[in-house]
């Protein structure tokens, strides 16, 4: 999608709760990302340990980083510090989402050979459909291709990131959610996913 057209349609700069949304999206595809790199599910598919090993560093560093970003902001003490942090949370999510799209056709790639799985229908298996179509049917979350122009994920986090540059005002909370946005507020969304994630964490970090 052009800028021109975007700037002609008027758009809003996206909602801090879309970057918090898209956020625990890319963090819940990059953690069954480290999961597959970490333990793959076919012996005869072959990647070299140390590549394997170095692959869920580095992916498992993007997601503490997006995690540590979007959490408890919202605990600031006034409202002008919080609109404050909310943006500073913004500024800093957009390099990181930025090196995600770079490195999403890797991470796709590697997907596709390790599961044995096509990334556009017909899926090997929950795993791999949920990862590259996304889970419940919500293709906008999944992997896909890793390119921007096949759809998906990597179209998604390119318009957040274009809307972001070509936008005017920021879009209000309330009236500017994802499409099938769940209304779980974020303190619970970060809670469940320190829960589900925080030993794997720890485990799959241990790179050395």
């Amino acid at each position: 999608m052009g800028s021109t057209a975007m700037n002609e349609t008027h758009v809003q700069k996206p909602s801090y709760e879309e970057w918090l949304y898209w956020s625990q999206v890319v963090i819940d595809r990059l953690t069954t990302v480290v999961h597959v790199y970490n333990k793959p599910p076919f012996t005869d598919v072959f990647m070299p340990e140390n590549e394997r090993q170095m692959k869920v560093s580095l992916t498992v560093d993007i997601i503490r980083r997006l995690h540590s970003l979007t959490d408890d902001v919202d605990f600031q003490s006034t409202e002008e510090a919080q609109v404050a942090g909310r943006e500073q949370v913004i500024d800093n999510v957009q390099p990181i989402f930025r090196d995600v799209l770079h490195r999403l056709p890797t991470f796709s790639s590697d997907m596709q050979s390790l599961l044995k799985s096509p990334w556009y229908d017909k899926c090997a298996g929950k795993v791999a459909n949920d990862l590259f179509r996304g889970p419940d049917g919500r293709e906008s979350e999944g992997i896909g291709s890793g390119h921007p122009e096949h759809g998906r994920l990597p179209e998604v986090l390119e318009t957040l990131l274009e809307r972001e540059i070509v936008g005017g005002a920021r879009a209000p909370s309330e009236e500017k959610r994802p499409q099938n946005a769940p209304t779980i507020r974020r303190e619970e969304l970060a809670r469940l996913w320190g829960k589900r994630n925080s030993s794997f964490l720890r485990s799959a970090g241990r790179v050395d």
